[in-house]
């Protein structure tokens, strides 16, 4: 049987309301929209909000993760310190001259005072700056604070509380070797 005219057939929504079509009755207009809300719509609605919020999350974290390895330094390897090392060559520092060597966690300057080698620490002892040999006044010299010392880590002036420790230094064939001292 082919229908005609003007029939409509009733939406969800109307049948919901009470209206054209519907043998259940009038339902009040918030408990149409409470309906329409629960089940298949409140599901979408909650996995979108998880999708959403985990895509958030990826990205945050993405974000953050090289942010944080670059403040965070490196851990510190373990390295056995050794009591004596080769740490170059004599010829690296001619006579009045100074040059500055890492031995185990030290930093060490050997100066070249008219062939003589001393080695003594090469950080302040004020505040921890590098210290440099000045050739032309003979003396080991930190241009923090204007600390001198003399070759052998001996305090002529500046705020600096300590002399410099001392380290013990020898050429053994072009090889220079420093040592605890």
């Amino acid at each position: 049987m082919a229908q005609t005219g003007n029939f409509k057939s009733p939406s969800r929504l109307e049948s919901l309301e009470g209206g054209a079509g519907s043998s259940t009755g009038a339902v009040p207009a918030g408990k149409a929209r409470e309906a329409s809300m629960s089940g298949v719509d409140f599901e979408r609605r909650s996995f979108l909000g998880k999708v959403v919020g985990g895509i958030g999350a990826v990205v945050a974290a993405s974000t953050l993760y090289p942010v944080v390895k670059f403040i965070m330094p490196p851990a510190a390897k373990e390295v056995a310190e050794v009591d004596e090392l080769v740490v170059g060559k004599a010829s690296e520092v001619p006579p009045d001259s100074g040059k500055i060597y890492q031995f185990n966690k030290d930093k060490v300057i050997i100066v070249n005072k008219a062939g003589s080698l001393t080695a003594v620490s090469a950080v302040c002892t004020h505040l921890g700056c590098l210290v440099q040999w000045k050739a032309d006044e003979d003396l080991i010299y930190c241009a923090c604070h204007g600390a001198r010392y003399t070759e052998n880590g001996e305090i002529i002036s500046g705020p600096q509380p300590l002399p410099l420790a001392q380290f013990a230094v020898r050429v053994e064939g072009d090889d220079l070797v420093i040592s605890k001292a």
